[in-house]
């Protein structure tokens, strides 16, 4: 069995993983990023939907952004409301471009990124990770100094490592179908809320340049294995759905809590595997690149002293609990605590009135900040 030594391994090539190996590369470390699919974004499992602010924040390029979103409507089932501004609100990409692009961007600043590589078991002790080359079925080991974990929900950190989140622990599932719809007039975000159907979720379309993104999510143990069967319920309820084929389908696990714990002794964790999503949307990739930054931060701090102690490396947990970030997301877990608290006590969900406020704090924050 082989084994080779980096200066930095990043397990999984989705954005905060290559964002994670950009930042690193860039200060002039060897970096490895093992991505254990045939290629970054292949199967995972997302809306498409981000921020029109994220284009600039993180530099990305506009080739892209499929489609700019200045209408967001939302279907509480007792009310509906449309929200429109003169600024992009919202912007469309797809997961098989926009990974792909961010783990090239890594590669160009030197990170050495290897595909079809699954990470399956690491060893705190002697800071070594197992990997299994799926192209051809065999193994080697990889030795970093530093490790850092953005393998998702289902993390190798927290079975190795008790940091990151309780890969055991209840879990969102989200399922999304992409529409073939060339040249499709769609031009809005929209939200759908059942709360007989989906206490906890929502329902969603969001167009790109060719497709229409349309999916679910929700608590895993309160749907079961009925997702497939209510998404394509939903499809074909709609007229304008209806008839439409997918040219892709994917479905995944999003973590359903914030961990406590974001390092260990040589190891850091980012995105889902430190439960960074947004409760309320599902929505991680803002989150969870922000937390890879800092964690490179922590990582080329830690190179350049030449510690890899859970002592120095404690900073980056302590960096997270004290960003502004952090204290929205623990505010937005607690709202939809109150709603599944009020769901059991009295048969009605929250989780449509608590979104339809955040949507209007967003409204008002584009239009008067």
């Amino acid at each position: 069995m082989s084994e080779h030594k980096h200066d930095v391994v990043v397990v999984g090539a989705g954005p905060c993983g290559s964002t994670a190996a950009y930042e690193i590369a860039k200060a002039g470390h060897d970096v490895l990023l093992l991505e254990r699919d045939e290629y970054p974004g292949q199967f995972n499992s997302c809306g498409g939907g981000l921020g029109n602010f994220l284009v600039d924040r993180f530099d990305l390029d506009q080739a892209l952004v499929h489609k700019h979103i200045h209408t967001v409507k939302v279907d509480l089932g007792f009310t509906r409301k449309t929200y429109n501004a003169d600024k992009p609100i919202y912007v469309s990409v797809k997961r098989t471009e926009l990974d792909p692009w961010l783990a090239k961007r890594a590669e160009k600043a030197g990170a050495k990124l290897r595909c079809h590589q699954k990470a399956i078991e690491y060893d705190p002790y002697h800071k070594r990770l197992k990997v299994l080359d799926r192209s051809n079925q065999t193994h080697y080991d990889v030795i970093g100094d530093l490790i850092v974990f953005a393998d998702g929900a289902r993390s190798l950190a927290w079975p190795n490592c008790r940091i990151g989140v309780d890969n055991k622990r209840d879990s969102i599932v989200g399922i999304a179908y992409e529409l073939g719809y060339p040249d499709n007039p769609y031009d809005a975000f929209e939200f759908f809320f059942d709360e007989e159907k989906l206490p906890y979720g929502y329902y969603w379309i969001f167009p790109t340049s060719d497709t229409l993104n349309v999916g679910m999510g929700g608590p895993a143990d309160q749907l079961g294995g009925r997702v497939g069967v209510m998404l394509q319920e939903f499809i074909d309820a709609r007229e304008d759905l209806k008839g439409l084929k997918p040219v892709r389908k994917s479905s995944g696990l999003i973590p359903s809590y914030v961990a406590e714990k974001f390092h260990g002794t040589g190891v850091l964790v980012v995105g889902d595997a430190g439960g960074f999503v947004n409760p309320l949307t599902g929505g991680g990739i803002y989150l969870g690149m922000v937390s890879a930054e800092m964690a490179a931060r922590t990582v080329n701090e830690a190179l350049a002293a030449d510690r890899s102690d859970a002592a120095f490396l404690s900073r980056y947990t302590r960096r997270i609990k004290l960003s502004p970030f952090y204290a929205g997301l623990k505010t937005f877990h607690a709202m939809v605590a109150y709603s599944e608290w009020r769901r059991k006590r009295t048969g009605r969900s929250a989780i449509g009135h608590i979104f339809k406020l955040y949507s209007d704090i967003g409204d008002f924050a584009l239009r008067r900040l």
